[in-house]
């Protein structure tokens, strides 16, 4: 019976969205209007059945093309916009709207818009998904593009310039399916005619070269993938099986206590084994120290070193809390 309320909602959601339309054309305005925007992109979060919610987004990719043709749309702000992945950058190179459709029988797919500039000029893309499957170590070194995109939500843009050409490395989250989750370190860049390219060779480590970064663990695992801007790098969790007979089943895969990295050397991403993330250290792992131990290298070596001290810098910072949580209770009681 949750069919027939689910439906009633996607109606009335529907004729609430065509009064937005009907008065939007009477008023003639000729603005952006990100509060319907926001409503259909809201709607598509919401629990409908695919036929109905494939029509809610139909309508928010068709509303959001609409208002991204507009001269102002570099420049707006779409602050009210809470439901879609909204990424610029400061040089407003491009600006990319994304959003993640689920379904109830768990798949799901991605949408991705991409509104980049080409000299004075202005062009929107509606990045099409790969519609071929591939192995894994093939798809870490193919080149992509807006008509085979890999389908992702992006949440951090890295840009970095090599010798010749300005890379933009994207981070980006995947639900996959219902056994694993993935995340990507990906690479934007436009060619000199402004050809949007996915995938490039700069991810180095000792064995080999990669266009592309995959991570792939278990669906009720968590793994982090950040960009430490203080110290450069892309940090990230170590991912392994409990056991090595269950190495390349990826839904058993999950974080480790340890952190690798990739570090930017000008031309290239080089993979560094074995840091220590910056949330553990407060001031980046340099000639610092956290309850007075300096991270050497054989700290950073050793998992077991590196745990005692994540564990002591997690112990420092719950009794800084607690610090500050007394020193406003006093300041409370404190007579005006």
């Amino acid at each position: 019976m949750r069919i027939l309320p689910t439906i009633a909602l996607f109606f009335c959601t529907l004729l609430h969205l065509s009064a937005q339309t009907d008065d939007y054309k009477q008023k003639g305005n000729q603005d952006i209007d990100q509060d319907r925007i926001e409503s259909l992109a809201f709607a598509v979060l919401q629990e409908f059945p695919k036929v109905e919610k494939d029509s809610i987004n139909a309508l928010l990719k068709k509303e959001l093309s609409r208002s991204l043709a507009k001269e102002n749309a570099f420049r707006y702000s779409f602050d009210r916009v809470k439901s879609l992945s909204i990424l610029t950058l400061p040089d407003s190179a491009f600006r990319i709207f994304n959003w993640e459709v689920s379904y109830l029988d768990g798949s799901n797919k991605y949408e991705c818009l991409l509104l980049k500039k080409l000299g004075s000029e202005s062009t929107l893309e509606a990045l099409q998904p790969l519609d071929s499957v591939f192995e894994r170590e093939e798809l870490e070194n193919k080149q992509l593009g807006k008509s085979n995109w890999l389908p992702a939500l992006y949440y951090k843009i890295v840009p970095v310039k090599s010798r010749f050409q300005t890379f933009y490395t994207l981070l980006a989250w995947d639900g996959n399916d219902l056994l694993t989750n993935k995340k990507y370190i990906e690479v934007l860049w436009f060619d000199k005619s402004g050809e949007t390219h996915f995938g490039a060779p700069i991810f180095r480590d000792n064995r080999a070269v990669k266009s592309r970064i995959i991570f792939e663990f278990g669906g009720q695992n968590a793994m982090n993938l950040n960009f430490e801007e203080e110290l450069e790098r892309i940090s990230f969790s170590h991912l392994a099986p409990p056991s090595s007979n269950l190495e390349g089943i990826y839904e058993y895969y999950g974080a480790d206590i340890t952190f690798d990295a990739y570090q930017w050397k000008g031309n290239y991403w080089q993979l560094i084994n074995e840091v220590i993330p910056a949330w553990a250290d407060p001031k980046g792992r340099t000639e610092t120290s956290v309850s007075k131990k300096t991270f050497e290298k054989e700290d950073v070596a050793n998992p077991n070193a590196a745990s005692k001290i994540l564990k002591e810098s997690e112990k420092m910072k719950r009794v800084a809390d607690e610090k500050l949580k007394e020193e406003a209770e006093q300041l409370k009681a404190v007579p005006q």
